[in-house]
């Protein structure tokens, strides 16, 4: 017996082998040194203790509490002296999910100042029997003076508008909820001013593009969007009055009308660089400009400029009714070329014949191709203009006579990196790539081919396309037409002061950044640290110090300072590992020699590498552990010393500290030393924030490695950025010391995570999406009645259909014969099978018990020896 938490005397549960405890106590440290060296080395000794738990009968019940100082991972009455406890409590909610055959509880004990009351309460709490059910169990206690207190985790539904701004508050177009249930927002912001080389405009009307509504759809890869003007937010075809000019501006001026490339063009007002607008002639509406630059900048650039087009050639080109065909229409014949166009419905193909192309072909399938031999008398076609994917490019270079020009234009293949056969070009054909953003980055070809573009403009060489009008009031309804492919030509978003009033959500009111002073980003040059900085830039501040490993020599940071510094913004990149005090006082010292102080620090650097705790060593734990944990300590003491006043300490932290996501106990532990440091920093006056995301997609390592589905099978369903960096605007406005932000559903997250079935998750995740008692009771009678053959098969069989899920596959494709390792079963899926088998049939299963060689059968035959002892 023992004497359980509420002092009454329980008996330990039957069937169980007894309670084995074992206590792992925190010793006493310097701060933030060991913050690394001490947690690795007690994720070291709980790595140690699971491995011999295996040891154990396999009928019993490893019990093991790990005992922590105060860690400040909760707010009051917990204390936040000890944030380095934090790490390995976080670690041990990993192992907890990774190994739910072992009963592992945390506790957080406060000194009361009375040894023998301390004793007394912690061994109480140290011989409470183990084995119950996980649901009826608390799985985290903190002991204070003032009492005995558990967690909660409750959620606070995302707010609606409270109110909607005066009429004239400048806005901006945001995508929310990307997907099936995507929304599209007009949020309230400030007027931005332009930088050196900028004109800041009115906008008075804004042509989509198919990018637009696969921005807001989340289905563009981040390649597609880091670093090129619609990362800066939706719309790029713009035309509005020049309200103001920035410093070495010539040849503009405010009150000019004009139309151009302009980043983030779906807003009331916008900048630009100087170099990417023109003027408009005086006969031509704002609707009328704004159909032209995309569409006409990337035909002339490569029909004109790169595949040379002459006079008696013949050009193929796809999707001839939308926008780019219908320029090419307008260039080919400028150039005295024939035209071939596909489209894909009647309609579109009859809209064609109108304007004059006299051979309209099917672009649906494939049928095109022996027409296009049959109209050239088989000689082909001299360029093609491709949008189709697929198939459609082979047959597209196959149509190309000797010396042909074929220019792609799709994004697709180009970012699924299609393999190109290249038996074609023997015929000494020449493959254009296109990408209008890459033009637009080199200066000097920007402004020779706009300067060209705008001579065509006003000579009336290129004329407005077929076009569509929406009022900004009505734009899910213009985005809608785009995505379905029910319009011709362009379609176009109205800003006219004439339309309907446009409901404007209210800004969340972040602080705004001090513009003399320095905001310095770790990770800054990639992922959510480059989205932060921009966010910073768009919020006033002009000066930042982003800070990675490689400085300037990432891959990232041209393009990302680039952009910073078309905004106005002094932004540089400063080569330093984070988890080198040396390094990070010299980056804070070169600081200091700009004149412009240190005011805001957010520490987004991180490092991931994903295994089980079983599976990773010590340098694997701490390579994780380093740059979060670490770093976070180490900027926390220096900004201390030379940056009291700071107005903004934010920590980038992750869900996964809190719901301990298996395979990344490191992770975890990093980020729970990030939340407590926040509020160890609050209890001490200073500034201090961690706001705990989950997946992010867009950007970032979730973007890079193609995770989101994953993710979002398992019930943790991705943030855009701008979600993102929104939710952090209110969230810095409420002044919130540790908060979290994600889109989860916790049914489904719950057969992952054993420990959302505990208490601490029972307002969020509901009972009825794990295995019901019921269930289990029946499938565990039905095997009670079967002989020993006919419960084994039975087992199997369920097995397989555990498995299959597990591997989204069907039951009929596996073998209950084969090794389960062959299956491409790793650890993480692994554990998700063992966790599914342990609740369907109640019993305890380890990850030995998955070790290779082992087939469905034999595991059958185990678990049917584990329930005989019940039978």
């Amino acid at each position: 017996p023992a004497v359980g938490p509420a002092g009454r005397r329980d008996a330990a549960p039957a069937g169980t082998a007894g309670p084995r405890v074992v206590v792992l106590l925190a010793a006493p440290g310097p701060e933030p040194e060991e913050v690394v060296t001490r947690t690795t080395r007690r994720a070291g000794l709980l790595r140690a203790l699971a491995a011999a738990c295996d040891g154990l009968d396999r009928g019993g019940t490893a019990l093991v509490r790990l005992v922590t100082r105060p860690t400040g991972l909760f707010p009051a009455p917990e204390e936040s002296s000890h944030p380095v406890d934090a790490a390995i409590w976080a670690a041990g909610r990993s192992l907890a999910n990774e190994r739910p055959d072992l009963d592992l509880r945390r506790l957080s004990c406060h000194r009361t100042g009375s040894p023998g009351t301390d004793a007394a309460r912690l061994a109480e709490e140290l011989l409470a029997p183990g084995g119950e059910e996980r649901e009826a169990r608390e799985d985290e206690v903190v002991l204070t003076a003032r009492g005995r207190f558990v967690p909660r985790q409750v959620e606070h539904p995302a707010e609606e508008p409270a109110a909607v701004p005066a009429p004239g508050t400048p806005f901006v177009l945001e995508a929310r909820d990307p997907g099936l249930h995507r929304r599209l927002v007009w949020r309230a912001t400030e007027i931005p001013e332009p930088g050196p080389g900028e004109v800041a405009l009115e906008m008075r009307a804004v042509a989509l593009n198919y990018r637009d509504p696969m921005r807001a759809n989340g289905l563009l890869p981040p390649e597609a969007v880091e670093g090129s003007p619609v990362g800066r937010g939706l719309g790029t075809d713009g035309a509005g009055i020049v309200r103001a000019v920035g410093a070495g501006v010539t040849g503009l001026a405010p009150g000019d009308r004009v139309c151009g490339l302009v980043p983030a063009a779906l807003a009331s007002h916008a900048t630009s660089p100087a170099m990417a607008v023109m003027r408009i002639p005086d006969d031509m509406s704002f609707t009328e400009a704004a159909t032209f630059p995309v569409a006409f900048l990337t035909i002339h650039e490569t029909l004109v400029n790169k595949a040379r087009l002459a006079a008696g050639e013949t050009v193929l080109v796809h999707g001839g009714a939308g926008a780019v065909g219908l320029a090419v229409l307008q260039c080919a014949r400028r150039q005295g070329a024939r035209v071939l166009a596909t489209a894909g419905s009647e309609t579109k193909r009859d809209l064609l014949r109108t304007l004059g192309v006299e051979d309209v072909l099917d672009s649906r399938s494939l049928d095109f191709v022996p027409r296009v031999r049959e109209l050239t008398g088989g000689r082909g076609v001299d360029v093609v203009v491709n949008s189709l994917s697929g198939e459609a490019i082979a047959q597209g270079l196959d149509l190309l006579a000797p010396n042909g020009r074929f220019v792609e234009l799709g994004k697709r293949d180009i970012f699924l990196n299609t393999p190109l056969g290249l038996r074609p070009f023997d015929r000494s054909l020449t493959f254009i790539g296109f990408n209008l953003d890459a033009v637009i980055g080199a200066p000097a070809l920007a402004s020779r081919l706009l300067a060209d573009f705008e001579a065509e403009l006003r000579s009336g060489g290129y004329r407005p396309l077929p076009h569509t009008v929406h009022p900004a009031a009505r734009v899910d309804e213009a985005f809608h037409l785009l995505q379905h492919s029910r319009h011709t030509g362009k379609v176009v978003v109205s800003f006219d002061p004439l339309d309907e009033p446009v409901p404007v959500e209210p800004a969340p009111g972040a602080p705004r950044p001090d513009a003399e002073g320095t905001y310095l980003i770790t990770g800054g040059l990639s992922g959510l640290g480059a989205a932060t900085a921009r966010r910073l830039a768009e919020g006033g501040a002009r000066h930042l110090a982003l800070v990675s490993r490689r400085g300037s020599a990432a891959p990232e940071a041209p393009a990302l300072l680039r952009d910073l510094a078309e905004r106005g913004v002094k932004a540089t990149a400063y080569a330093a590992d984070v988890t080198d005090e040396t390094a990070l006082r010299g980056v804070l010292d070169a600081v200091d020699a700009t004149g412009h102080p240190l005011r805001g620090l957010v520490h987004a650097a991180m490092h991931l590498d994903d295994a089980v705790l079983a599976d990773l060593d010590d340098e694997r734990f701490a390579a994780v552990l380093a740059p979060k944990a670490l770093g976070a300590a180490l900027l926390d003491r220096l900004t201390a010393e030379r940056a009291p006043d700071l107005d903004l300490f934010l920590g980038h932290s992750s869900v996964s500290a809190a719901i301990g996501n298996p395979g990344q106990s490191s992770y975890a532990a990093a980020n729970a030393y990030l939340e407590a440091l926040a509020r160890a920093r609050r209890a001490a006056g200073r500034a201090g924030t961690a706001l705990a995301w989950g997946p992010i997609g867009g950007t970032g390592y979730v973007a890079r490695s193609g995770m989101g589905t994953a993710m979002a099978e398992r019930g943790l369903e991705l943030l855009t950025p701008e979600e993102v960096l929104a939710t952090a605007d209110r969230l810095l406005a409420e002044g919130v010391e540790v908060a979290g932000a994600g889109r989860y559903r916790w049914g489904a997250a719950r057969h992952l995570l054993p420990a959302l079935a505990t208490p601490r998750f029972g307002r969020l995740a509901p009972a009825s999406s794990v295995t019901s008692p019921d269930a289990r009771a029946e499938l565990l009678r039905t095997l009670k009645g079967l002989s020993a053959d006919e419960a084994v098969e039975k087992i199997t069989d369920t097995l397989l259909g555990l498995l299959a899920t597990v591997l989204q596959t069907d039951p009929a494709d596996l073998d209950a014969r084969r090794n389960v390792t062959d299956y491409g079963l790793d650890s993480l899926l692994g554990m998700q099978f063992l966790v599914r088998a342990r609740d369907l049939f109640d019993i305890r299963l380890v990850p030995a018990d998955l070790a290779t060689g082992r087939t469905l059968g034999h595991m059958a035959r185990l678990i049917h020896q584990r329930l005989e002892p019940r039978q």
